[in-house]
């Protein structure tokens, strides 16, 4: 939808923000707009709510949600590659400008909220289409919050705000947005046609998806069930349903690609709620990410290396894990070294070669591979590029992504304007699966409407109750799997690790036993697995021969399972202490 990331110039100025280093509630009422003559008609009150949609952040959530994480690792040091790591303090830059850029969003949405009645020439229902659209917003901002910082302050509007309230629990803040949104929807078109031109604006749907997260998130499984089941065939809201095209080889794939943006293919009702860019616009303001070339970029270091473990959770073709299956090859090594890289892909679950970048990948554009400047004349991929020379995408793990990588994109810094999908359909369809699961309701039947729904898009052998149990595999630990294949790169990896307690994925926690202190450990491909060996010969390997990215990481429980506040917004206002646990 070309008007969400195109904000007008007056509004963009009648909503400018004061400075990320001022307290959040320490500020004077927001006065931006002229009051006398702003509400009045319909496109003054739209304008004003398109200004919030920059609260669901488009690119900027799989940075967030992914680089802290253990599925992929940032190139170099960075904030949130220290977040991951443990080694940051209250006083970490990032900490404090999330906290404020957050607030700075919720008082935007407030005072939209505070202030659209006021429009009394425009049509009501009108009016609260727009008021419930930025409720939802408000909800998703609050979802980050909560889910970094635990008790927040919970402010419903701008005006009269206390500079020195406390922290509401948590639980609190979520039954709040849990009603809000359930109101929200009822104001809401029950969906939005995908390559309309309201495509991008939230509909019903998206406010009880994001619902059905939050639920989810909170450990209120009743709450999420129920939330998917009103998008879930013979639900109220049912519209929604997987990318396919009937191609198990490339639906996948392509529903983060061109070939399946919705808000250009009116054929994916997936997408529930996206940011929208509009790059290729030939006028008007263009509004971009550079996704694209961080995954390809072809004279610098990929940004989203993904790791050992990562590609180890992709099991075979016939449903069992690497370390079960006879049909894994991976750990072969009679072929010559460098073709061995091959069969670690091979017979694997088939979202794996739609996720990363194998040998014989067609769509290559980094440049020079490990092989050399042949890549450059066939775009087709052969071996990692360990030698940071400009003159081709290297990696530090040995593997590369291609979801959510355009080709025609990758030449062009800033100029991708691809759809970056907030919640979609599988997201609900894994929720749905989870939340059973937690009732003890997940029979055969729940997993065949909603986790083998997303395994036969793709060709993938379903999940099977009594195989699972024949196996010795555990149930939980396979629904998991599933979200953690499915959900790749979609920015809620590090959520899904810190609420299922399992911060030992993302560092060495020293509480834990050996076995899972390893598994902290940050790895890459095997070292066998190099075409040429001079480029990798001051890297530092285990003992099985894996390359060791990073050893450093550390994971504090419970410390580091939350934010602390931070230590500007508590010597501002000390209601916000007691820190969370550890953070004292």
């Amino acid at each position: 939808m070309k008007i969400l990331k195109y904000i007008l110039g007056i509004t963009a100025c009648l909503f400018s923000l004061t400075s990320c280093n001022d307290s959040f509630l320490d500020r004077p009422p927001m006065d931006e707009l002229t009051d006398n003559v702003f509400w009045q008609s319909e496109q003054q009150v739209k304008s004003a709510a398109n200004a919030c949609y920059d609260g669901l952040e488009g690119k900027g959530i799989i940075n967030y949600g992914e680089i802290p994480g253990d599925n992929v690792m940032w190139y170099r040091n960075m904030n949130w590659k220290q977040i991951g790591a443990g080694q940051y303090g209250p006083d970490l830059p990032t900490i404090n400008s999330r906290w404020n850029q957050y607030y700075s969003r919720i008082r935007k949405c407030n005072y939209f909220l505070d202030n659209y009645e006021r429009a009394v020439m425009v049509d009501g229902e009108k009016l609260e289409r727009f008021a419930a659209e930025v409720r939802t917003i408000r909800a998703f901002v609050y979802f980050y919050l909560t889910s970094w910082f635990g008790d927040v302050p919970l402010i419903t509007s701008a005006k009269n705000a206390d500079p020195y309230q406390g922290r509401t629990p948590r639980s609190e803040v979520i039954e709040f947005l849990m009603n809000d949104l359930e109101d929200a929807a009822s104001k809401l078109p029950k969906y939005i046609e995908p390559a309309t031109s309201d495509f991008g604006r939230i509909s019903a749907a998206g406010a009880i998806a994001l619902k059905a997260r939050l639920a989810l998130h909170n450990e209120r499984w009743e709450d999420a069930q129920k939330a998917c089941e009103r998008l879930m065939p013979g639900g109220d809201l049912a519209y929604h349903e997987l990318y396919s095209t009937g191609n198990p080889d490339e639906d996948y794939s392509d529903l983060f690609k061109f070939a399946g943006r919705a808000s250009r293919q009116g054929h994916n009702k997936e997408t529930i709620i996206a940011m929208v860019y509009n790059y290729d616009l030939a006028s008007g303001v263009r509004t971009h990410h550079n996704l694209s070339r961080e995954l390809q970029v072809p004279d610098q270091y990929c940004r989203f290396n993904p790791t050992k473990a990562f590609i180890d959770s992709y099991l075979c073709d016939d449903g069992l894990p690497i370390d079960k299956s006879p049909k894994y090859k991976g750990n072969n090594t009679t072929k010559p070294h460098y073709d061995s890289y091959a069969l670690v892909f091979e017979n694997r679950d088939p979202r794996l070669k739609q996720s990363i970048i194998y040998p014989g990948y067609n769509r290559w554009e980094g440049s020079e591979d490990g092989r050399g400047q042949e890549a450059i004349v066939t775009k087709v991929f052969q071996s990692p590029k360990f030698t940071n020379d400009k003159k081709g995408c290297a990696t530090v793990t040995g593997f590369y992504p291609h979801k959510y990588c355009e080709p025609s994109k990758v030449s062009f810094i800033n100029g991708d304007d691809n759809d970056i999908i907030i919640i979609r359909y599988g997201e609900i369809l894994l929720i749905y699966a989870e939340s059973m699961f937690k009732q003890g309701k997940l029979n055969q039947g729940a997993l065949d409407k909603s986790i083998n729904l997303l395994r036969k898009r793709v060709d993938m052998k379903p999940m099977n109750l009594g195989e699972l149990a024949s196996n010795n595999m555990d149930l939980e630990t396979e629904l998991r799997r599933e979200r953690r294949v499915e959900l790749f790169l979609e920015g809620l990896r590090w959520f899904d690790v810190t609420r299922w307690k399992e911060g030992y994925r993302l560092g060495v926690d020293s509480s834990e036993s050996p076995e899972r202190q390893e598994i902290g450990i940050i790895k890459g491909l095997r070292k066998d697995n190099v075409y040429n060996q001079n480029d990798i010969k001051n890297f530092k390997f285990d003992k099985n021969g894996y390359l060791i990215h990073d050893d450093s990481r550390i994971f504090s429980s419970p410390k580091n399972y939350m934010f602390p506040i931070p230590y500007i917004a508590t010597q501002v206002n000390p209601n916000l202490k007691p820190n969370n646990p550890g953070w004292e």
